[in-house]
This record gives C-alpha cells, structure tokens and sequence, in this order.
C-alpha cells in the first residue's frame, strides 16, 4: 500500500501541511485559524451547558473569560519553559535552554498565534485560575463548572490538534504502518515516513468529545466529566508520547517526557479527587438520567 505523500510549505521553523489558508485573497494562518476555531468553539460549548444547567449569564461568561485566557497563557508558557531546548533562534542557531531562547525573544510566551503550546499547561493554569475565580464569586457546587469544560477542552483538543498537523510540528517517529505520512522534503523528510501522531490525538479529542457528552448527561456526581476526561487523555497521552519524535518537548529521567510524567503524577490525584467528589457532589436519579 502507498504512503501517504505531505506536500509541505517551509517556514522559518520546520514544515507546515498547509500554512496559510486564502479567504478572499487574504492568506490566513492555518494553525492560528485552528487555534481561533478550537478556542471559539470550546468556549460555546461551556457557556451553553452552564447556561442550560441553570447558572448565571455573568458568572458563566466570566468563567469562560478566565479560562480561556489562563488556558492560553498557560499552554504557551509551558511550551517556553519546557520545550525551549532545541528550538531555533534568530541567528539560526539553536537554544540550549529557557534562558537563551527568552535572550533571542523575550515575548515568546506571548506569541499566541505561532505553533507552540502544551496542552497540560493550558489545563493547568487554567484549573488554578479558574478555582481562584470561583471562589472569590463565591459560586455554589464550583466543580459542576468544570463538567462545563469537559467536552469543550475535548473538541477544542481535536481541532488544535488538526492545526499542529497543518503546521508541521509534534511529529511522529519513523513507521512502515500503511497511513504513514512521508515529507518530501526539509529537515522531517530525512525520517522517511512517520506517524500522524497529530491526527491520532485529533481523533482522540473527537472520539473524546463524543463519548464525555453522554456522560455529562448521565454523571453520577459533579466533576465527573471532567475527571473521565482528564484520566483518559492520562493514559492516552502517556502511549501516544511514546510515538513522538520531537524531542525538543522535554525528555526527562528514564526518558520519560515532560508530558508523561504529568500524565503519571495525575493518575493519583484523579482517583482521589474521584472518590472525594462522588461523596461531596452526589447527584440525583432524575438529574443523573
């Protein structure tokens, strides 16, 4: 069976699938448009179901606020504090560090539409900012906000996740599996053929999404959305690192990335967050159906 061949256009840091996309005769950015489209659509997603759980127009609206923004921030400073060894500076040579990589661009943090994010960091800071926020409005039943975020963070995922395929970055290892993909040329073309692993995390957000809309409407107690969905991207994303080949995104001790490790350390407070919430948080028979 052929492989399948990715015509690529070369910017200054990598390969991109398709880099800008014309609307009008206007070239748009296609991983900042995916960016826009995951965001925009993420936070419809939480306004509508806070808003149809019965809460308040103005907390739901500053709740996405808040967690889009921190979600944001969140993603790209991880990616700056994480992923900085390796990545190519101004005069085309390489940092070694954090520190040489904010010397060369002290704003990379804030460069919002270039690629570059940690889906952990969003989640992260995010969930901390998101807390703060709750508990100064003085909200009741503060976790069933974060059932709200469950299907958006999963369909917001899968679309990013198509914008990383666009842009070329979070590539797979070499592979003879038959829906490989093969750069024709750059620097990823000396891999041969690799894995999608972009369209696999893509396909997870989807499937994801799915799946945790049912169960939203079946939880058995407040936040449990949200916990499936965190624990199941846990396990996903532990194996789907194993088919990265970009290690500029941080390998740690016994080669364990940062993301896996994250991944691991999670496992323990999800449980007990899990068993903690299904007695704080019950939910009816006539709510859970």
């Amino acid at each position: 069976m052929e492989k399948l061949v990715v015509f690529v256009y070369f910017p200054a840091e990598g390969v991109a699938l398709l880099p800008f996309i014309h609307i009008f005769e206007l070239p748009i950015d296609s991983y900042g448009l995916a960016n826009v489209v995951a965001y925009g659509l993420a936070a419809w997603v939480a306004y509508s179901l806070a808003l149809q759980d019965g809460r308040d127009k103005r907390d739901a609206f500053d709740f996405i606020l808040v967690a889009v923004i921190s979600a944001l921030f969140g993603a790209k400073i991880f990616h700056t504090l994480f992923e900085a060894e390796g990545h190519k500076l101004s005069d085309d040579s390489v940092a070694t560090g954090v520190w040489d990589l904010l010397a060369d661009d002290p704003l990379h943090w804030a460069d919002l539409f270039a690629p570059g994010y940690v889906f952990y960091g969003g989640v992260v800071v995010s969930s901390f900012a998101t807390m703060i926020f709750i508990y100064r409005r003085e909200i009741t039943t503060p976790v069933a906000f974060a059932d709200y975020a469950a299907p958006a963070l999963a369909i917001g995922m899968g679309i990013g996740r198509v914008g990383c395929f666009m842009a070329g970055c979070c590539y797979g290892i070499s592979t003879e599996v038959p829906w490989g993909v093969t750069y024709p040329a750059g620097d990823l073309a000396a891999l041969g053929t690799v894995h999608p692993v972009q369209l696999y995390d893509a396909a997870y957000g989807f499937v994801a999404f799915a799946l945790i809309v049912v169960l939203y409407q079946k939880r058995q107690f407040s936040g449990q959305a949200f916990l499936a969905l965190v624990g199941s991207y846990a396990f996903w994303r532990f194996g789907t690192e194993m088919l990265r080949a970009d290690d500029d995104r941080g390998i740690w001790l016994v080669g364990i990335s940062t993301s896996q490790w994250v991944s691991i350390l999670s496992l323990p407070l999800i449980v007990f967050l899990w068993r903690q919430w299904s007695k704080l948080y019950p939910r009816s028979e006539e709510q859970a159906s």
